[in-house]
């Protein structure tokens, strides 16, 4: 768990092309906040002090659009050619000596559930992922100690990739949140996380 001495960061990977959804996956709304609101505010809520926004495709809209947000913004300028795991680099940069954990998450992620974000934190661990139904989900808590690996790792499969082989304390956590694994590629995984949200909300209030 978080003590009163440890610092929770985040850092939310907003820097990808969005070529699949043909629009600009960020700033896509879900119930009258954009999906990258709904990730800062879920990490805020978990108590993240310092949220870095990495960028790249649409770095001035999503600047002009989180203006207010009080959030850092890192840069990505390969961010065509590159995978996640380098943007996640960039964001732990600028991060640096702010975190002692880290909350990590895609901009297109946005409905999980602040209950299942403090079930994490709860946990110990290098690495802390939610897991549905056998599905890796996010966020990931990553702690800090890390880092240094992450920067330097060159084998296949990007964080999970890295995280797998370095022999860390690698801790899963069971979850009954489908927003979990809730991705956006597509405009039809769009239309499955508003009938998600849709729905929850239906149950909410019963």
């Amino acid at each position: 768990r978080c003590t009163p001495m440890s610092r929770l960061g985040g850092v939310i990977l907003a820097a990808g092309l969005s070529s699949r959804m043909k629009q600009f996956k960020p700033l896509m709304m879900i119930d009258g906040k954009s999906m990258i609101r709904h990730v800062i505010d879920l990490m805020r809520g978990a108590g993240a002090e310092t949220i870095v926004v990495v960028t790249g495709h649409n770095r001035a809209r999503i600047e002009a659009h989180l203006a207010d947000a009080g959030v850092l913004f890192a840069f990505n300028p390969d961010y065509a050619h590159t995978q996640q795991l380098e943007s996640l680099r960039i964001g732990l940069s600028a991060l640096h000596g702010h975190a002692d954990r880290i909350l990590i998450s895609p901009a297109d992620v946005p409905l999980v559930s602040p209950q299942t974000v403090r079930d994490l934190l709860a946990l110990s661990g290098d690495f802390v992922r939610p897991m549905y139904h056998g599905e890796a989900g996010h966020p990931v808590i990553l702690d800090a100690s890390l880092i240094p690996m992450l920067m330097t790792y060159d084998g296949p499969g990007g964080l999970r990739g890295a995280v797998e082989s370095s022999g860390c304390i690698l801790t899963e956590l069971d979850v009954a949140d489908r927003g979990t694994v809730l991705d956006n590629d597509t405009p039809e995984d769009f239309e499955r996380l508003r009938r998600f949200f849709a729905c929850s909300n239906a149950e909410s209030e019963r």
